[in-house]
């Protein structure tokens, strides 16, 4: 993950979600179940090109690989919750976008989050498997879901790309296989949440996240600027925004390094600028 500055609601939105929130709420009110006309698929293009088109969890390309959802952080119609322990999160099937084995604690909380079902910060695009096989319903937050439109639910453990402030550092480490852990209770919530260690995305990510431990490998060792220079191309190239797993890579140079992300640009301009051939 990384931090996406969020897009602005369009003009139209409230006027087009109006009547939905409305009957929503009525239906709440009067103890009917509620349907959500899925009026948040429109703006779909807008999360894409914030997101330039990848996954909001996993970083994974949606469009032009697999269709992508407008997924609602909060749940909307009823939510769920799993056990700490790791062995009810599931598993992914091999040779399969399938899980087997993922158990909710309890019982479905209904109705939802039923009145952020319109909000615009409630959404962000997400990959069909990241969103449907793995977070689906699953909500994480410390304490107890409090659902009523007045009551704080609780700190959330779900991480989102937009969040203000938000440093995926400080929440997961990678290794050189593309394994993901977490440094903190809302990493680990969001990895179990949304599947995040799954088989296939390791595999995924494998070779980028080789690539960057052994550039940084590399610098380690006693090396002439004009090399250091462009192994430090490589991981800044890798890292760039549209780039799958762009996040990952910002991740290990800012564990290995102690340096943040912005410090990368600055590394490889006074290199450039010193004179000497390259």
């Amino acid at each position: 993950m990384r931090e996406i500055k969020p897009p602005e609601e369009p003009v139209d939105f409230s006027n087009a979600t109006s009547h939905a929130r409305r009957t929503v709420g009525a239906s709440i009110v009067s103890g009917v179940p509620a349907t959500y006309p899925g009026l948040w698929s429109k703006y779909k293009a807008i999360f894409s090109k914030a997101q330039l088109g990848k996954c909001a969890y996993c970083e994974g390309q949606v469009l032009g690989l697999q269709y992508g959802d407008v997924e609602h952080i909060q749940p909307k119609a009823e939510v769920h919750t799993l056990d700490d322990n790791p062995n009810s999160w599931g598993r992914e099937i091999p040779w399969s976008s399938s899980v087997e084995g993922r158990k909710a604690k309890g019982t479905a909380i209904k109705p939802g989050y039923w009145w952020r079902a319109y909000c615009w910060d409630n959404y962000l695009l997400s990959c069909q498997i990241c969103n449907q096989q793995w977070k689906a319903n699953f909500y994480p937050i410390v304490g107890e879901h409090v659902i009523a439109p007045t009551t704080c639910a609780g700190r959330t453990l779900l991480l989102s790309p937009f969040d203000a402030g938000f440093d995926p550092s400080a929440h997961f480490v990678f290794g050189r296989l593309g394994e993901i852990s977490a440094l903190s209770d809302e990493g680990r919530a969001t990895i179990a949440t949304c599947g995040l260690d799954r088989p296939s995305l390791r595999s995924a990510r494998f070779k980028t996240a080789l690539a960057t431990h052994e550039h940084l490998d590399e610098i380690a060792q006693d090396l002439t600027e004009r090399e250091v220079l462009r192994i430090l191309r490589y991981i800044a190239r890798d890292g760039q925004d549209s780039q799958p797993y762009c996040g990952m890579v910002r991740i290990i140079f800012i564990h290995r390094t102690g340096l943040p992300w912005d410090k990368l640009r600055d590394l490889i301009s006074a290199l450039s600028a010193s004179g000497k051939p390259l």
